[in-house]
């Protein structure tokens, strides 16, 4: 039975990545109000850029044509990280709190995900595993993990109180997916700012925080979330 080459292997996780983006957003159509509807929706259609764009970086040359693309690499740091505190407040649905309350709260962490997209600078590199990837420069790459190190700390922290709290069971699994993904996806972005080993490529990570996303949602949509 043939085995997958590194870079096949590469191009089959973008393609999975690909589809579980789509997948989330089949959960979050089922969001309210109808303003995060569409800013879920959003924010999942710029994730799937970053696989479209990491796969045209294996099979295109020259790199310098897609330079215009380099803010899609950086999509999932907002499109997984949004969600996700809305995923609690939708699972939780505490009566104090609101989307447009949450909102305003996300309001400087939106902005620091908004510079570092824009802004950050990159560097070309070949990876003999998967081709051509683009790395945040040094500085860059440590603001970005510092930014990544606040949200992280509130939101497992926030969902593991919320455990504690001992919700319904499916709740309950929901938020330990949220818990369990995030804190991978976390180690990875600090071994890659350390510049140590890491499981590569970084999509493990990632596909496992989509399949919580698309779970987290569905449960809080459904009517039976015993």
């Amino acid at each position: 039975m043939p085995i997958l080459s590194p870079i096949g292997l590469y191009i089959f996780l973008l393609g999975l990545a690909t589809g579980l983006t789509v997948l989330t957003l089949t959960a979050y159509r089922r969001a309210s109000p109808p303003w995060l509807r569409w800013l879920l929706i959003a924010l999942g259609g710029f994730t799937t850029t970053r696989y479209l764009t990491m796969a045209l970086f294996v099979i295109t040359a020259p790199l310098e044509r897609l330079v215009v693309l380099r803010p899609c690499w950086l999509a999932s740091m907002v499109g997984l990280t949004i969600p996700s505190v809305f995923a609690v407040d939708q699972l939780v649905k505490h009566p104090a709190m609101s989307a447009k309350r949450l909102l305003r709260w996300l309001s400087p962490l939106l902005v620091a995900y908004a510079v570092i997209i824009l802004f950050a600078n990159f560097t070309s590199r070949f990876d003999p595993l998967i081709g051509w990837t683009l790395h945040l420069s040094p500085g860059w790459r440590w603001v970005a993990a510092g930014v990544q190190t606040v949200f992280v700390t509130g939101f497992l922290g926030l969902c593991v109180t919320l455990m504690l709290q001992r919700p319904s069971r499916r709740i309950w699994l929901a938020l330990l997916g949220l818990v369990v993904s995030h804190g991978y996806l976390s180690l990875d972005g600090i071994l890659v700012a350390m510049g140590g080993w890491y499981v590569r490529p970084f999509l493990y990570s990632e596909i496992l925080t989509l399949l919580a996303l698309w779970y987290a949602y569905e449960t809080a949509a459904s009517p039976n979330r015993s």
